[in-house]
């Protein structure tokens, strides 16, 4: 159990080690915590383990970025520290991924996992994993890794308070107050400038998007169906010009946040936000053609200035 939690602590090898688990997470087989950065105290990652009948144990870790690790851990093992290693990971006996890992120590080793990956998806679809390296064979049951994903997910944003010890000895901030304080100004420069180019980028797709759907949504603007209707159809129609909105606003939200966000929630919100401009422009755009039909008088105007109501100062 001691190497396993050595293992854990230290998938994402961080110059002074990790502390923990804090808590405990425990799904199916796997079972694992929160850990912090010896250096900082501060929140590092959380992971989880499983170990299996050929002694290989089996990791798993995100950190507070939402960066995803998958690692290898074996006692026998005698890799060499630093250096990286093809494998093959074989699912179900049907999908194979080629995979670079990353040594960090004679018995562990990592491959990064990104969160919008064939790799994750397939890990987290799985019944069966086959690890291939050279000559050697291993296979593992990839029992509740559906539960298991999201329970890491929560276990992050619950651990962004979690203070861990600190190693006596461990380099500390040396930076004054206020040379903190400029950092962070620059740093707040940096993304209101990347935050108006952004914003220019987002306001041009969705400028072609919208044109777009005017084109394919013409015909279904004077039906009977709902503007949200008429506008979820429009955007199969304009997919390319849609997708590229909702990338530009992930970007957005990322650089907001001043870090990576989770694509997953913020894609959601970012794919309701696109719909919302859409319906809104398919409202608007019904309203302007009924205005303009034949019989439709336009609003009177006074004539009498006398008539006319006074400004509002």
């Amino acid at each position: 159990m001691r190497a396993v939690a050595v293992a854990l602590s230290c998938l994402l090898a961080l110059p002074a080690g990790a502390a923990g688990p804090f808590g405990k997470i425990v799904v199916g087989n796997w079972s694992g915590g929160t850990f912090t950065n010896d250096q900082t105290g501060a929140f590092s990652h959380c992971a989880v383990s499983a170990r299996y009948k050929s002694g290989v144990t089996m990791l798993t870790s995100v950190t507070a970025n939402f960066s995803w690790l998958l690692g290898f851990s074996k006692p026998g093992w005698t890799l060499r520290t630093g250096e990286t290693l093809k494998l093959r990971l074989v699912f179900d006996r049907s999908s194979t991924i080629d995979v670079v890992a990353t040594i960090k120590s004679p018995t562990l080793l990592t491959i990064a996992m990104p969160a919008q990956s064939a790799l994750i998806d397939a890990f987290r679809k799985g019944r069966y994993l086959e690890l291939v390296a050279n000559d050697a064979r291993y296979t593992f049951a990839l029992t509740s890794t559906g539960e298991m994903l999201p329970a890491l997910v929560e276990c992050v944003k619950q651990s962004g308070h979690v203070r861990g010890p600190v190693s006596p000895g461990a380099p500390v901030d040396a930076r004054t107050d206020a040379q903190r304080r400029e950092a962070i100004e620059k740093d707040k420069a940096a993304r209101a400038e990347k935050k108006a180019l952004l914003e220019k980028t987002r306001d041009l797709i969705s400028g072609k998007m919208l044109a777009c759907i005017g084109r394919e949504g013409a015909s279904m603007l004077l039906t009977d169906e709902k503007a949200e209707v008429v506008a979820k159809a429009a955007m199969l129609f304009c997919k390319n010009d849609v997708d590229a909105l909702t990338n530009a606003t992930i970007e957005l939200i990322e650089n907001e946040e001043g870090r990576p966000a989770n694509r997953g929630a913020v894609r959601e919100a970012a794919e309701k936000r696109v719909q919302e401009v859409v319906t809104a422009h398919i409202i608007r755009t019904r309203g302007n053609m009924l205005n303009k039909r034949p019989g439709n008088p336009a609003p009177a105007q006074p004539s009498d200035p006398a008539s006319r109501p006074s400004q509002m100062l």
